[in-house]
């Protein structure tokens, strides 16, 4: 049975996945990274689908990761953003972050924190190209010396295939 965080925590949390979404909506990268915990693991893959009699886990189709990051991959994808030659970011994308059905739970270690949410990312590119994707998130949040810093999310595009022609942009 998963026991719910403090309201304080919750409030702590949830200001962060807010705080978070607003900084990778402004590109604001090497400010999002600083949330991030060295030893992160950044990771999206296609939701499972199977039919309802199927009711073997062992049938379930092995998930697709659309990207598996650390740190250094992270960084290298932010460092290629700064060139200036991503065709996919001229014109600059319009992007918006949007966060919502934010739960946060205790974990076995009483600084770290599950935290289940909710992201809506609109992307418009061209006047006529646009885009909206959503996913399902599971994170685990630290408590460190400067507050909260993020260790590990999962994302589970919602989609069954990536609907766009590049998901160039963090979730």
């Amino acid at each position: 049975m998963m026991v719910q965080a403090a309201d304080d925590v919750y409030l702590a949390l949830q200001r962060e996945l807010f705080h978070e979404a607003r900084l990778l909506s402004a590109a604001d990268y090497d400010g999002w990274v600083s949330m991030l915990a060295d030893n992160i693991k950044y990771s999206m893959d296609m939701p499972q689908r199977r039919f309802i009699e199927e009711k073997s886990n062992d049938r379930a189709p092995k998930k697709t990761p659309i990207f598996d990051d650390n740190m250094a991959a992270i960084k290298m994808r932010i460092e290629r953003f700064k060139t200036g030659f991503v065709w996919a970011e001229n014109p600059v994308n319009s992007i918006r972050h949007i966060i919502s059905n934010v739960e946060v739970f205790e974990t076995k270690s009483e600084d770290e924190f599950t935290v289940y949410s909710i992201i809506e990312v609109h992307r418009s590119r061209l006047d006529a190209e646009r885009k909206r994707l959503t996913a399902g998130r599971k994170d685990l949040w630290q408590v460190s010396e400067t507050g909260y810093k993020l260790v590990k999310r999962t994302a589970t595009l919602d989609d069954g295939v990536v609907l766009d022609s590049n998901i160039n942009f963090f979730f």
